[in-house]
């Protein structure tokens, strides 16, 4: 009954969210209408049930998962600072800083491929093997994009968005590199792909609720203590300047999600990874936040699922 008035307001492919992405393009306008209705907002006050009835999944199946690498400042100086900084940690931090606007000037984003299979819930334990000693976070603000996107200029590349989620990037930092390779740079597969490493939403804002994206603000904490807190517009490369540089070298298609970059405050810093025990909760001003806990084993893991 409610899927038949949905598609009675013109939505289309209603049946899941990876169709309902799809069809973007004629979908935008309807649902701002509807969500924008006093109509509607009744309809769920006297027929809505409260979400902590159900078990939330990720609010997108990506078609492709694009991470942006080294991709805010206070991030990128930290990294350097804790390389060498020493004593000279003033010239370390104006270098650095120097080496960042030249790369705005005349470079480009890093980005790299994610797996699909790392897509987990926002709630959905998170399995940590006893080899992994070096399984890190990374909160980032989640762009999933609305409309086939080839060349966009910076300047429109929002007008591609269907809209934003949280996402948090998990790393195993001694997968990074390959030591058996080491000419060969960097393995996303092994440090960035298994299966859960890619945890997202609980939400997907529609873009026309986020007003200014530069605006908005990832955090992480790590049982209940601040590890991240950073601001969209410490940005290197804008949302924007992603969007257009991905387009230039590959055909976005509806679905296709972004990961933004990480702000300072990732576990190498620290010194400190993830653990069985750990609670994970990770969020982005006006998205909404996710709440994982790490497990030592999939029996854990699936009890842990029966109990939330």
């Amino acid at each position: 009954m409610a899927l038949a008035y949905w598609r009675g307001e013109g939505l289309r492919g209603t049946s899941s969210v990876f169709e309902f992405i799809a069809e973007w393009a004629a979908n935008a306008a309807p649902l701002k209408r509807l969500c924008a209705s006093s109509a509607v907002r009744s309809l769920i006050a006297e027929r809505g049930v409260e979400t902590a009835a159900f078990a939330l999944h990720a609010p997108i199946s990506p078609r492709q998962v694009y991470c942006t690498i080294g991709n805010y400042r206070c991030q990128v100086v930290q990294a350097a600072l804790d390389a060498g900084g020493g004593a000279h940690e003033r010239d370390c931090r104006e270098a650095t800083l120097a080496c960042i606007e030249q790369r705005r000037r005349d470079g480009a984003p890093y980005v790299c491929l994610k797996g699909t299979a790392a897509v987990a819930g926002p709630f959905d334990p998170l399995l940590v093997e006893a080899d992994m000693s070096t399984l890190d976070w990374e909160v980032e603000i989640g762009v999933v994009i609305g409309r086939p996107a080839r060349n966009v200029e910076p300047s429109r590349a929002l007008e591609y968005v269907a809209g934003y989620c949280v996402v948090n990037d998990i790393t195993l930092r001694e997968r990074v590199t390959r030591h058996d390779l080491p000419t060969l740079g960097t393995d996303w597969l092994r440090s960035k792909s298994r299966e859960g490493w890619l945890p997202a939403g609980p939400w997907l804002v529609p873009a026309w609720q986020v007003e200014h994206p530069s605006a908005l603000r990832p955090w992480l904490r790590l049982n209940g203590a601040s590890m991240q807190d950073g601001f969209a517009g410490d940005m290197i490369f804008s949302i924007a300047e992603q969007i257009a540089y991905l387009s230039t070298h590959t055909s976005l298609q509806p679905g296709d999600l972004i990961c933004t970059g990480t702000p300072a405050g990732i576990g190498a810093h620290y010194g400190r990874y993830l653990r069985a025990g750990d609670v994970v909760e990770a969020g982005v001003s006006l998205l909404g936040a996710q709440r994982v806990v790490c497990v030592n084993s999939l029996v854990a893991a699936e009890d842990i699922g029966e109990r939330t």
